[in-house]
């Protein structure tokens, strides 16, 4: 069964699965998720915990010593580690033997940093969803984050005022486990009850993390104002360019590769699974391919190489200005 990451803390009250498969690139969704089963596995009894972490290179026979009845056996919760999401030949073939053959004293938890779509619809993956519970986690967008903050905030019994929630989330885009620990500490200086522009000021220091990925992603969808406000973030934190150029880099050569495929016929579903692009992005790279076409395209690419010529003191010019030149290019 697939579960939304809102809905575990609810199925969990009504009953623990055999299997849980929690994947996804948020490390605070991830681990919440995971503390929420451990906890729910505790207070069932679950009281012993083995920990494992496995790779598609690891020795997977360890999941079946783990896994072996012994005399003084007690329920015990598999707390098994697979970083990647790709446990190989091997591997695939233990989870899905331990998915169709369930030991009712133990509780198999497997979490992935790394959960792309080959991972997510793969074999073993069904296994185990059909066994218990798969949660897919998705990075929370900077259109979905201003909900997010207002449904953590009045859980703690903060009421913020309107204009608050999106002053927080503009300081907190890219960063929820920041956004967790500033909710946090105004809770603890507020208590419950209201909260002002003025007591966030207060409370609140500018730790947002402007990385590569949501400059990408502005890029892609053509937002410009957020695009130039995410480069002053990276550039105020004095971020390396080679990692922003390459990150950006990558995702103008995926939207190429999609035009090109769709213009070749190609399905569009095959084409974003060959490309290896998630459900959450798909949107972004097709908005760009329907924008962008191959003269803007090759202006990017060139405009990338100077700039990352201009990190490097190679060519004149100030790379932070020709970042925001290329934002103002694609996003006309």
């Amino acid at each position: 069964m697939s579960l939304r990451v809102e809905q575990l803390a609810a199925n969990l009250q009504r009953g623990l699965a055999p299997v849980y498969l929690i994947g996804g690139d948020e490390p605070l969704l991830l681990q919440e998720c995971c503390d929420l089963v451990r906890q729910a596995a505790k207070a069932q009894g679950f009281i012993e915990r083995e920990l494992l972490q496995l790779d598609a290179k690891s020795d997977w026979s360890v999941l079946q010593h783990v896994g072996a009845p012994s005399l003084f056996a007690t329920q015990k919760i598999i707390d098994l580690r697979l970083k990647t999401g790709k446990p190989g030949t091997s591997g695939a073939k233990a989870l899905k033997a331990w998915a169709e053959a369930p030991d009712p004293s133990m509780i198999l938890m497997v979490s992935c940093e790394q959960w792309d779509v080959t991972s997510r619809k793969s074999k073993w993956a069904a296994a185990m969803a059909k066994a218990g519970q798969q949660i897919d986690i998705y990075p929370i967008n900077a259109r979905d984050l201003p909900r997010w903050l207002e449904q953590r905030m009045r859980a703690q019994g903060l009421q913020p005022e309107p204009e608050v929630v999106a002053l927080l989330a503009d300081r907190l885009e890219g960063n929820l486990l920041a956004a967790k620990q500033e909710i946090d500490r105004l809770a603890v200086l507020k208590g419950s009850g209201s909260v002002s522009i003025d007591d966030v000021m207060m409370a609140v220091a500018d730790d947002s993390r402007f990385d590569a990925f949501a400059l990408a992603g502005h890029m892609l969808s053509g937002n410009l104002r957020d695009g130039l406000r995410v480069v002053a973030g990276l550039k105020r934190l004095d971020s390396p360019l080679p990692l922003v150029v390459g990150a950006l880099l990558r995702e103008l050569k995926i939207v190429e590769a999609f035009r090109l495929a769709m213009r070749g016929g190609e399905q569009e579903s095959m084409v974003f699974r060959r490309l290896g692009v998630w459900q959450n992005r798909q949107a972004g790279v097709r908005s760009a391919a329907r924008r962008l076409d191959t003269r803007r395209l090759y202006q990017a690419f060139k405009q990338l190489a100077l700039i990352d010529r201009q990190s490097k003191g190679r060519a004149s010019g100030n790379p932070w200005q020709a970042l925001d030149d290329l934002l103002m290019m694609l996003a006309a």
